[in-house]
């Protein structure tokens, strides 16, 4: 391999590593995980549970 064939290599992965750390340090600093289960999956989840039909008998 030529020197110039490394070196874009090693730019390309310290690019592809400080974009991937701000996207998660983003994601942590602005709880947006927590955010998404909150108004994403939990009213799914609610839409799927509140429509079976319960059978309570004993």
């Amino acid at each position: 391999m030529k020197a110039s064939t490394v070196w874009k290599i090693c730019k390309t992965a310290t690019g592809l590593g400080l974009l991937a750390f701000v996207g998660t340090f983003s994601i942590f600093m602005f709880n947006l995980e927590n955010k998404m289960i909150y108004y994403v999956v939990r009213p799914l989840l609610n839409k799927h549970y509140d429509s079976q039909v319960r059978d309570r008998k004993i």
